[in-house]
């Protein structure tokens, strides 16, 4: 799939990915047909991007196949108009030599990365401004590891921990993916704003606690047991009554707090006799709501190891934009509620290291600037997550902007994006 301007929509494309409004309705659904109507309504809703199927992948893969196929006595047109075909093997051999440098290792991930950019490049130049939604985990990958985690999770039953094991694996899995992104602790990552659902959560808090603890240079053993924790760090929240979702606990009546306080207990309880389960892991599923300043619970201890604090930190933010035990909020002012206790409730390097992973706008958001003009953040720049690239849609008088004016907040550092407009 591509992401494309409602400006360069055709009737006939295919969305590739469900079109929300700010309260998650679906205004165009996965597999909606595109027609003259829906732009227009599009405009009028002030959606400036869609994601949709991209048909040069599909044109592709035939048209070398059936010249193929008739007529393998012509060698000389086949050999240029289609690499893939098994007529040529000498040629081909270093092609596809040619990207992995270590062949042997890259073969089981081969299959994986390819797909999503090898027919996005060709894609680019269609668009003036190259597009692009920077993602720890791609979309394909992130719904299958979610579904996995859920079936698991949802086999348990408290106490009776048959099959959670299997979470070990996911957790290497996890691992594996993100480690195969080239200079993976160096990009700035986009984090979906969404409803609440902790088996989503828990893959969220996973990849960034995983992406933080690689950037501060933990070792093997230390980012497993991260990961581990983060996919079960919730699972008390199974056993709880009460409800959490887009509720702040702290207005619930007091008897309802304490309840919920006890989801780490409950879920600590569950694992503690786990052999395949380190101490660290257990650690950090009961202590990851304890802060350095004691203000914390369940036991409102200031003894809250490094790791721990490192799941803490990606917890507090994703249950800040997803709206798990807290009132929801945009991403911007998640990352603001992290800065504001850098030193406070963690260690201010990991707060750091977070702050340089999490793109304060994310991909599509609609911004305002110093300048009064209207944007929409369309790329993220390395090393400068509050200083993306935009596309200047609104002059400071709120007159509609057709023409393609792109502003690279690095590149002009006059401008600075002064509020998110919802």
């Amino acid at each position: 799939m591509k992401l494309v301007t409602v400006e360069d929509l055709r009737e006939g494309d295919i969305i590739a990915n469900d079109v929300l409004l700010e309260d998650y309705t679906v205004v165009l659904s996965k597999g909606t047909v595109i027609k003259a109507p829906y732009i227009e309504k599009l405009r009028e809703m002030e959606i400036f991007t869609v994601y949709i199927e991209e048909p040069q992948e599909k044109a592709k893969a035939p048209t070398p196949q059936k010249p193929a196929v008739k007529s393998p006595a012509a060698p000389a047109s086949q050999k240029a108009a289609a690499p893939k075909a098994p007529v040529a093997p000498t040629p081909q051999k270093p092609a596809a030599a040619k990207t992995p440098a270590a062949p042997a290792p890259q073969k089981a991930a081969a299959p994986k990365a390819p797909a999503a950019p090898v027919p996005q490049k060709p894609a680019a130049p269609k668009n003036k401004i190259s597009l692009e939604k920077v993602t720890i985990l791609r979309d394909d990958v992130e719904e299958q590891v979610k579904n996995k985690i859920k079936d698991i999770l949802e086999m348990h039953v408290y106490q009776q921990t048959e099959g959670l094991e299997q979470i070990a694996e996911t957790a290497q899995n996890i691992i594996t993916d993100i480690l195969e992104e080239e200079e993976v602790v160096e990009k700035v990552y986009d984090v979906k704003e969404r409803s609440a659902d902790i088996y989503e959560h828990s893959l969220q808090v996973c990849t960034i606690a995983t992406l933080i603890s690689l950037k501060l240079g933990l070792t093997k053993k230390q980012v497993y047991d991260i990961s581990v924790a983060s996919l079960i760090h919730d699972l008390g929240l199974r056993y709880l009554v009460v409800r959490y979702e887009d509720q702040d606990i702290n207005l619930l009546p007091a008897k309802e707090q304490e309840e919920y306080k006890k989801h780490s207990i409950y879920a600590y309880t569950a694992i503690k006799n786990e052999a395949w389960l380190s101490d660290n892991a257990k650690e950090i599923v009961l202590n990851h709501h304890e802060r350095k300043d004691k203000s914390g619970y369940p036991l409102g201890t200031d003894l809250v190891s490094r790791m721990t604090q490192i799941v803490g930190v990606c917890d507090e933010f994703d249950e800040l934009i997803c709206g798990i035990g807290k009132a929801r909020v945009r991403v911007h002012e998640a990352i603001n509620n992290i800065r504001n206790y850098s030193g406070i409730w963690y260690d201010a390097d990991i707060v750091t290291a977070f702050l340089q992973l999490i793109a304060v706008y994310p991909f599509g958001s609609k911004v305002r600037t110093n300048r009064g003009e209207v944007g929409i953040v369309m790329r993220q720049n390395p090393h400068f997550p509050e200083r993306p690239v935009l596309r200047i849609v609104e002059d400071k008088y709120g007159q509609a902007i057709h023409a393609e004016l792109i502003v690279d907040l690095i590149k002009d550092t006059t401008v600075v994006i002064q509020d998110v407009i919802k």
